[in-house]
This record gives structure tokens, sequence and C-alpha cells, in this order.
């Protein structure tokens, strides 16, 4: 709904799951072509005989088969994996329903913890995981609290990626940061998510309340 591409994971922990892979989707005609060429090596062979990146394409199905335009990848999706995405899609407003459920459920129980402040809702989302930041009052350090988090049976991962800018990547990034980050900074140092389902999560919220 902004931007040109919106990105979506289809990794097995994820709202729907083809395994591994993604979609991606845009309403412009041009970039739609140039990615069915970029994910399958570069080559003319998925676009439609008029299409934005080569203008024309010939009839001849030999001469385009191994014709290379881009400097392309292998992102095909298997067989397989668009067959279980295809069955998740039917599933998908039940998934959002119970991840809503329990995304309710974490508001009402875990609003007012004394450890932690969670991320709150500003709209309808269908809540991928949930945040838990530590309060600045926290007698705690981050490592701590994951350490208790697994302790008590939860996977936890960083906020992704609470201040991305300390990432090593950006040396290779054309970018400027305006001012400072303080509460990115904060995020990356004292943040983490914990995962969300579509089944019922009530002992686990209940386990997250008693911490």
């Amino acid at each position: 709904t902004f931007g040109v591409m919106g990105t979506y994971s289809a990794f097995f922990s994820h709202h729907i799951s083809t395994m591994e892979g993604g979609i991606v989707v845009t309403d412009d005609e041009e970039l739609y072509h140039v990615m069915l060429s970029l994910r399958a090596h570069g080559w003319t062979r998925n676009l439609p005989k008029f299409n934005k990146v080569t203008g024309e394409k010939s009839d001849d199905p030999f001469e385009e088969s191994f014709r290379f335009v881009l400097p392309g990848y292998n992102l095909r999706p298997l067989e397989m994996s668009g067959a279980l995405g295809q069955e998740q899609l039917k599933k998908l407003p039940g998934l959002i329903e119970g991840r809503r459920a329990n995304g309710a459920m974490v508001q009402r129980e875990l609003g007012q913890h004394p450890l932690f402040m969670i991320q709150q809702e500003i709209g309808n989302s269908s809540w991928f995981g949930f945040s838990l930041v530590l309060r600045p009052d926290a007698d705690m350090q981050r490592h701590d609290l994951v350490k208790r988090l697994m302790a008590a049976g939860f996977e936890c991962r960083p906020i992704v990626a609470g201040n991305f800018t300390k990432n090593e990547v950006m040396q290779h990034i054309d970018h400027s940061i305006h001012g400072s980050l303080t509460n990115a900074d904060y995020i990356d140092a004292n943040g983490l998510f914990v995962g969300n389902h579509h089944y019922p999560i009530t002992e686990a919220i209940a386990a997250l309340k008693a911490l």
C-alpha cells in the first residue's frame, strides 16, 4: 500500500509457510517484468511476449530459452513450496484471527509488566511476534532477560534490527544519519522478540507474566 514494492517472508515460523522463500508484490508492470527475469537467471523465458525489459520477444522458444538479458539469480520457488503456499492461503483468515486473539491477550495481560514494555496496538495488526523492551528502571540487563526466557522455554530474537545502522553491512551502503538515534539505540540494547502463533498461547502468556 506504499512504496514501489512490498515483501513477505514465507519462512516456517511466519503467518503462512512454504518452508523457505517469500513473495514480492508491486503494481508497477516494469518492476514486475524485471523481477520475473531476475528471479530466473536473468533470462527472458518467463517474460510475456510484450514486456518492459526487452520490448518484444521472438516467437522462437529455442532462441528465448537461454537468452540472458539481466544479471539474475536462481530464486524460483519449487512446485512443492507453491503447493504448500496455496493451501496455506486458504487458511490465512483463520491464522490471522488466532494471531490477533493472542495479541489482544498480550496487551491485556502484559501491558503493565514491571520488567518490560510491550508493543502497543495502533490499528489491526496480525502480530508476527511480540516485542519486549526492558524498562529503564528494570534491575537487569537484556542478557539476563534472555537467560530467564530460555530457562522458561522461550526462544527469543533481537528486534530486527534495533538500530540497523550498527550492522557491518552499512559500510557497503551509501547512507547518512540525521541526528542521534536515541530510541533506536535503546531498543537495540534493551529489546527482543518472542514469537506468536495462530493457536492459543495462554500458558506462554502466563509464563511471561510470571517473569
